[in-house]
């Protein structure tokens, strides 16, 4: 992928991230804090790119891929995790299948709108709840590797594993 000057870094390193890993689809719900991942995907031949319209039909897809030999990722806004919560938890806690998502972290300290701060306050306890272990990733330079990880963890436990995306992983307009 040519460096293009109006990708910003998190994007460039997210896809790089993607295509080093491995992930060959991405479906997706998407929203303004990974906004430019969202471009990216649908550009880039390499990765059929699915969008959604409810975070409930990414575990279907992610694991459909998985039966047919292909990684595939799951990313949304923290939020998500409330609508896919059902058939992660059909999907993980009756047949132990992997799944690896990417949330934006919308509400953490400096949060602007009044409606984001409860995608925080319910993304945790839901995840602590589904046993789904999780990692936040703040720094541009550990996409890459958590990214990697997330894959080999979920392929070994054979479980969900999620990644929180923020700090420098998301859109300037929202650090």
């Amino acid at each position: 992928m040519a460096v293009d000057a109006e990708i910003p870094a998190y994007a460039r390193a997210f896809m790089d991230a993607m295509k080093e890993t491995g992930v060959e689809i991405v479906t997706a719900l998407p929203e303004s804090m990974l906004k430019q991942v969202y471009f990216l995907c649908e550009r880039d031949n390499a990765i059929k790119y699915i969008p959604v319209a409810s975070e409930a039909e990414m575990p279907g897809i992610c694991v459909g891929a998985y039966f047919g030999g292909k990684k595939a990722l799951m990313i949304m806004e923290n939020s998500g995790i409330r609508q896919a919560c059902e058939p992660i938890a059909r999907l993980s806690l009756c047949h132990h299948l992997p799944m690896v998502m990417v949330m934006s972290f919308r509400g953490e300290l400096g949060e602007k709108n009044w409606w984001g701060h409860n995608h925080a306050q319910t993304m945790e306890p839901i995840l602590d709840a589904l046993r789904i272990p999780y990692w936040f990733v703040e720094r541009l330079d550990d996409i890459k590797p958590m990214l990697k990880k997330a894959f080999i963890h979920a392929d070994s436990s054979q479980w969900p594993v999620a990644l929180a995306f923020t700090g420098e992983c998301i859109d300037a307009a929202y650090r």
